[in-house]
């Protein structure tokens, strides 16, 4: 069966606009009538083809415009879906505009509001079933310009995910561990050089790990606890992102190419399920230069994934990757979610989601875990 989708958006001060009475009679739900960010968002279900209504949209139309609202319709049907619209920063009405507007180009028509609080604004659409990877990256082009997080993203039943895995460097913690780690020992600027090269593409991440630690040996150990007590920081809501995975009985790892002594202290730290990463050598209290067994990197990364996934029953469809750099690409690929935090752009562009502006809690916004 047909039905004509109609939202208006008004600016706060000017209140909601009402219908002509002779639509009001057709007006089959209210599914928005209430003031949002800074406007007052209504929308409405009506039971008739949008050529029945067409004068009546076309004078409201006009009238709008004399008043700064917005009005926008579109014809929907049986075969249409819904999903999740997440803005995450603070409350801007031209963000809210933006965004509805370019949706409202790819079909999709605003319904209730999920979550209106502080910087989280999650309400309902209503439009075409399908991937949304080019909505998404339709919808950041649309907000460029405006400093907070945005993403259309399906409406997932509680229990769907089973595993959220995370990196460590840059994107659970706030710092490089190993750039931390030559600065106080003097050394940045020889580590600095080996990265340089692996970026260049001169050495595989393996050979750029080997040839960094060989520059630590002869280090005391102890040095690393100094990184962790004064130097490392966890990323603006990462307690907030772990603690929301736990309630939804979503277990949580971070799986890092750097070293074992930190992810440890990040396993206790935030009551992770799982750890994995390099283990340094150590001998009588000194960093000997060397990397025992096989290296976490890219192809590990996605591989360890896939193992946490079959352990606990499931496939990498219901897990989901966060990181930021060329090395959890594999992974961020392999997850059936994968979420690219303060990225390079080679990350973004192949993620499911973007985190460009917030914190890590960004991401509990876009699966529906603060709204659920």
């Amino acid at each position: 069966m047909s039905s004509t989708r109609l939202a208006i958006l008004s600016p706060a001060a000017r209140g909601p606009m009402s219908l002509p009475a002779s639509m009001g009679q057709l007006v089959a739900e209210v599914e928005s009538h209430q003031e949002v960010w800074g406007c007052w968002l209504q929308s409405w279900d009506m039971p008739v083809t949008t050529g029945e209504i067409a004068p009546f949209l076309d004078e409201l139309s006009r009238q709008a415009l004399h008043q700064e609202r917005e009005v926008i319709w579109a014809p929907m049907s049986s075969a249409d879906g819904a999903v999740r619209l997440v803005l995450h920063g603070t409350a801007q009405p031209e963000a809210l505009r933006r965004a509805l507007t370019t949706l409202h180009l790819q079909n999709f028509m605003p319904g209730r509001v999920l979550h209106c609080q502080d910087d989280d604004l999650a309400l309902i659409l209503h439009g075409p079933r399908g991937p949304l990877s080019a909505v998404n990256h339709r919808l950041i082009e649309a907000l460029e310009g405006i400093a907070l997080d945005v993403a259309v993203s399906p409406l997932w039943d509680k229990g769907h995910f089973r595993l959220l895995l995370t990196d460590m460097d840059s994107t659970l913690i706030s710092i490089e561990c190993i750039d931390e780690l030559a600065e106080h020992l003097g050394l940045r600027r020889q580590v600095a050089a080996i990265t340089e090269r692996s970026m260049a593409g001169e050495l595989d991440f393996q050979t750029s790990l080997r040839e960094r630690v060989r520059l630590l040996a002869g280090t005391p150990a102890s040095s690393i606890d100094t990184i962790i007590r004064e130097r490392l920081r966890l990323s603006p809501g990462a307690r907030e992102l772990v603690a929301a995975a736990k309630s939804q009985g979503v277990e949580v790892g971070v799986v890092s190419g750097g070293f074992t002594q930190f992810t440890r202290h990040l396993q206790e730290a935030l009551h992770l399920d799982y750890a994995f990463a390099n283990t340094l050598e150590i001998i009588q209290g000194q960093i000997t230069g060397q990397v025992l067994g096989d290296i976490v990197d890219a192809a590990a990364k996605a591989d360890i994934l896939d193992l946490l996934a079959i352990g606990l029953g499931t496939d990498a469809g219901h897990c989901i990757a966060l990181g930021d750099g060329a090395n959890d690409l594999p992974m961020i690929r392999k997850a059936g979610i994968g979420i690219a935090y303060h990225a390079k752009a080679v990350v973004r562009a192949q993620a499911d989601f973007q985190i460009r502006y917030g914190g890590l809690d960004t991401a509990a916004a876009y699966l529906g875990w603060n709204t659920a």
